[in-house]
């Protein structure tokens, strides 16, 4: 025996409407947080650099 599922026309449509209003809201949240730029810590720019090896004369 085969069942019958009804779907009423506006349920569809609801579904739509949400759907297509989190993907724009997602969108949106996505590309605000992809121009803001955060920075964790301080700024690297100020350290300063490590000093070279220095080779090691041979004792004689």
């Amino acid at each position: 025996m085969a069942f019958v599922i009804y779907i009423s026309f506006s349920a569809i449509l609801l579904l739509l409407i949400v759907a297509i209003a989190f993907y724009l809201i997602g969108r949106k949240i996505g590309r605000r947080e992809g121009t803001s730029q955060l920075h964790y810590g301080p700024p690297l720019a100020g350290m300063p650099a490590p000093a070279p090896p220095q080779k090691a004369t041979p004792e004689v």
